[in-house]
């Protein structure tokens, strides 16, 4: 079945789409905080440098809707916009009904239009994504080769209906280490846990959190020193904070800040995007200490799931969280092998 195809190439553009793209993306299966127009629309106007915007809008016949391609290319290689190191997941965004017709336009216009595309390369593609599905499968007879291989793990949180209820899913050995810890920071003087969602106070409570990530390692001071990121951060603070989509949750005693926690809360699930501690506190685990409290605050919301998001950290387990994998999908002209 034949979809009509356009394509944005520049921002105003994109910008215009905000209303429909978010409108189809709540009702898709890929649906996650990363893929929000916010989101992309944030990452392309700070990091867009010398890539060239190229999303595909899918409709139907009667210009309805149907399909998002959020790509981009450069050194003739087309990618997900965002797929560097800020987004955890990338994806298209597809309605529900029409996933296979709209895998089939998105390859045939693919490889009419971008006969120059030396290859498509598709990061950070959730597990559950029907992307992984219909792409290689479709791929052949439509003349690409394709390979797909697990790149990273996101351990994620299935949350129960109560915090008693989570706490029963620990481990004995974790659960009693967790109150034990608890109990310690709880004995500290004027102990306080500040939740920021406020537009204004987000920005500037920004820098603390930016400040102490900073002195967490070498490369945590590099990740703030590119260019465009600390305009990103702003830059998703103000827009996430007019949905009620973000939160810095900040961790005080009587002697300072003990750590800080950067959560996007979208939908049924939270994302625990990054912690920043103060080393001086270290011994206390602060962090845990946070996590906790977001788990317990998130419950009693109605989350559904936790997610901690990329890379294997100890503690993510610790909390009982369990590895969802991401792959990554290649597409390259030229027949397939098999």
């Amino acid at each position: 079945e034949f979809m009509k195809v356009e394509c944005i190439r520049d921002f105003e553009s994109l910008e215009e789409l905000k209303d429909l793209w978010n409108a189809l993306l709540f009702s898709s299966e890929q649906n996650c905080i990363f893929l929000t127009h916010e989101w992309i629309s944030s990452w392309w106007e700070c990091f867009s440098e010398d890539n060239s915007l190229e999303i595909l809008i899918f409709k139907d016949e009667e210009g309805s809707l149907e399909g998002i391609a959020p790509f981009m290319i450069k050194n003739k290689i087309l990618r997900f916009i965002a797929s560097q190191e800020v987004s955890d997941y990338c994806d298209v965004i597809t309605h529900k009904e029409r996933r296979r017709e709209f895998y089939e336009n998105l390859l045939d216009y693919l490889k009419t239009t971008y006969s120059d595309v030396a290859k498509i390369e598709l990061m950070n593609i959730k597990s559950s994504s029907p992307t992984l599905s219909f792409l290689p499968s479709l791929a052949p007879e439509l003349g690409y080769s394709s390979s797909c291989a697990e790149t990273e793990v996101a351990p994620l949180l299935e949350l129960p209906s109560s915090y008693e209820d989570y706490m029963k899913s620990l481990s004995k050995k974790n659960r009693h280490e967790l109150r034990r810890k608890l109990k310690r920071i709880e004995s500290l003087e004027g102990v306080k846990i500040t939740k920021i969602t406020d537009t204004r106070e987000l920005q500037s409570s920004l820098e603390t959190f930016t400040a102490l990530h900073k002195e967490g390692s070498p490369s945590k001071e590099r990740f703030w020193g590119k260019k465009g990121m600390s305009d990103f951060f702003q830059e998703i603070a103000s827009r996430f904070s007019l949905q009620k989509w973000v939160e810095l949750n900040l961790l005080f005693c009587e002697d300072g800040i003990m750590a800080a926690l950067l959560n996007f809360s979208y939908e049924d699930t939270i994302y625990f995007y990054n912690i920043a501690f103060n080393k001086d506190f270290a011994r206390y685990s602060p962090g845990l200490f946070l996590f906790n409290h977001c788990i317990k605050q998130a419950i009693s919301e109605g989350k559904r799931k936790a997610d901690f998001l990329r890379g294997r950290e100890k503690y993510k387990y610790y909390f009982g969280a369990e590895d969802s994998k991401i792959f990554r999908l290649i597409l390259t002209p030229g027949k397939s092998e098999e």
